[in-house]
């Protein structure tokens, strides 16, 4: 009925409205807690700490790290068929990635790709292949970090926070991966919103999923240098992956709130520490989140120019790596 039907659509949204108030809310109460137990004093005097060539390390780290995510938009637009500069798909994939970080997902990682892609003579069902491509990718990666966690990086806090589950996630993540990549070898396609989307090609998966603990793993040593504090690898890349899992699931942009409180509750062995890990908190925020961001207007211009259409490989490889654009 369409009283009911419109009944519903309004109760969706005022749901979705009061998620949103929530995780407001939550973000709003971490970062003021984080602020009422800060030593601010000692931030400063943390940060003055550091000195010129650390400080250029750990933004040549975070830009490494973003560089390389930029390869999931070149291997996926590869395994698509997509004719497109490599240039011109890498710095859609980081400045997407960039804004993604510091304004959210949909503004990042699904509306720019969408729009910038467009300009390039993209065709929006092959904008949508290539953005589950890297996306899944992305947290399959994340999946296989976790797989490997307890043979070499199961520390307390990760345990902690887990609630001693950790060996059943990491077989349940292996599973995942391995599933994925049977899918991808077997070629098993699968509809979403009315297209058929088909697996890639098992070697194009493996590398991009390759790629994409790569990242993680580098995102993790970029934390470690500018947390310091002695810390080792891998507390700090255990702490890392729990708060992107937090911060996936209140969809705070940036994470505010969520990453900070994560990482300091995770290594902080006292206030004083904790006041320390928040200078270096601050320090991962400014390298890995707003250089990067700042660079991206510089690529968001470049890209404005538009292109003629994008040519789309006929060979085989390609026809079955996009899947059929018709819908289901």
């Amino acid at each position: 009925m369409p009283g009911a039907e419109s009944a519903a659509r309004r109760w969706r949204g005022w749901l979705r409205r009061g998620l949103w108030l929530g995780m407001a809310l939550l973000a709003a109460w971490l970062i003021w807690h984080l602020l009422h137990e800060t030593d601010w004093p000692a931030v400063r005097r943390a940060l003055a700490a550091r000195g010129s060539g650390e400080l250029l390390l750990i933004a040549a780290l975070a830009l490494a790290s973003h560089a390389l995510y930029g390869l999931l938009d070149l291997i996926g637009a590869h395994s698509l068929g997509l004719k497109l500069p490599h240039w011109r798909t890498w710095l859609t994939a980081t400045a997407s990635y960039a804004c993604n970080l510091n304004l959210g997902s949909l503004v990042g990682a699904a509306a720019l790709r969408y729009r910038l892609y467009g300009r390039q003579g993209v065709a929006t069902a092959d904008v949508s292949r290539l953005i589950v491509l890297s996306m899944a990718s992305n947290w399959l990666g994340y999946l296989l970090l976790i797989a490997s966690l307890p043979l070499w990086a199961a520390t307390p806090a990760l345990t902690r926070w887990t609630g001693g589950a950790l060996p059943w996630l990491s077989l349940g993540a292996a599973l995942v991966v391995a599933g994925y990549l049977y899918a991808c070898a077997a070629q098993l396609r699968w509809r979403l919103r009315g297209h058929v989307f088909a697996f890639p090609a098992w070697p194009a998966a493996l590398a991009q999923i390759g790629v994409a603990a790569l990242n993680w793993a580098l995102m993790g040593l970029v934390l470690q240098h500018c947390l310091g504090q002695g810390l080792g690898y891998a507390p700090v890349l255990s702490a890392l992956l729990v708060a992107a899992v937090a911060g996936a699931v209140t969809h705070v942009p940036g994470g505010w709130g969520v990453l900070d409180f994560v990482i300091v509750k995770s290594l902080a062995g006292g206030a004083e520490q904790g006041s320390l890990l928040i200078a270096g908190v601050l320090v991962y925020r400014a390298a890995y989140y707003l250089l990067p961001l700042a660079l991206a207007s510089f690529s968001l211009l470049r890209l404005s120019f538009p292109r003629r259409a994008v040519r789309r490989d006929a060979s085989p490889p390609a026809r079955r790596a996009g899947g059929d654009a018709g819908p289901a």
